[in-house]
């Protein structure tokens, strides 16, 4: 019997399957998980952790969140946030992790993507051996309603001499004086408290919402601070309104040029440094500092 020559396979099927191989390896390859970084980078039991992971090769149109967030009873993942990049896409993943030692995250499906060996490090303060003690035996509890009857008397014991004191004359010029001075600084404690929001995004604003965030502030506290017609002013006329309010000529210059450089940046496209944000913060908290001072001064007098 003859033996049977193999088939060859036609040149079509050969130049196809190259192609479908290179376009899948190629996909496969560009949609890499290049860092995964866990913020705080030391985290306990029960902790809200947040892991940032980079994926190359998509954008943000090829996430797809999913309706409900994975979940078990050894970690709880509360949200998950895409951000673009230049190189693909950031996922911000904040999660609750109940477990001790490295466990990985359940498998995440993002539609262009799917996340998988994600494995973070639950800290713990007892070495992977050591199981925790039982606590000592406590002292014998209090009977119920010990701390509230303790606590009666104790405000009993100092009402009683206050409202005595407050009822005298001097009491109530005294109690009036303490709210002036409480709606007085209510504009400062507004301004410390923006301040300090600001402050915790300085990194991840742009240029443009920065100055427009830093900017509003000083508005608010200048129009609570000195009267109304700050929130809407141009920089020409709050030159002018400073003026009017007798803002020391210092204190007024450094306002102006600060909004005159976030004009700059918010109409002209001005490019500012972390060095440019950081030090009109100071700028501003410094001359809002001079301006309560030089108020409290005045209501004192």
């Amino acid at each position: 019997m003859t033996p049977t020559a193999p088939r060859r396979i036609p040149p079509f099927y050969l130049l196809f399957l190259v192609f479908f191989v290179g376009v899948v390896g190629t996909y496969i390859h560009a949609q890499t998980i290049s860092s995964v970084v866990f913020l705080p980078q030391t985290y306990y039991v029960g902790d809200r952790v947040e892991a940032r992971v980079v994926v190359r090769g998509i954008t943000i149109n090829d996430i797809k969140l999913p309706d409900e967030k994975p979940r078990n009873s050894w970690v709880v993942v509360d949200s998950i946030t895409p951000i673009q990049r230049a190189d693909g896409v950031e996922l911000r993943i904040q999660f609750q992790p109940f477990f001790r030692g490295t466990r990985e995250l359940p498998r995440m499906d993002l539609g262009g993507v799917v996340l998988t060996g994600i494995s973070p490090f639950v800290t713990t303060v007892f070495s992977e051996t050591e199981e925790p003690e039982l606590a000592s035996i406590r002292d014998q509890l209090l009977l119920p309603g010990t701390y509230f009857q303790f606590a009666l008397v104790l405000v009993f014991i100092i009402a009683v001499p206050a409202v005595v004191f407050l009822a005298g004359g001097w009491g109530k010029r005294w109690a009036l004086a303490i709210r002036v001075r409480y709606r007085e600084n209510r504009p400062y404690r507004a301004f410390s408290r923006s301040m300090r929001a600001l402050q915790n995004e300085l990194t991840d604003l742009d240029g443009k919402t920065f100055y427009i965030r830093l900017l509003d502030i000083c508005r608010e506290y200048l129009d609570g601070r000195l009267g109304g017609g700050f929130r809407s002013a141009t920089t020409g006329e709050m030159d002018r309104a400073l003026r009017r309010a007798a803002v020391d000529e210092d204190e007024r210059a450094r306002i102006v040029t600060l909004f005159t450089f976030g004009d700059l940046v918010k109409f002209a496209g001005k490019r500012v440094t972390l060095a440019d944000r950081t030090g009109h913060m100071d700028e501003v908290t410094a001359v809002v500092t001079a301006l309560q001072n030089a108020r409290s001064r005045d209501v004192d007098s």
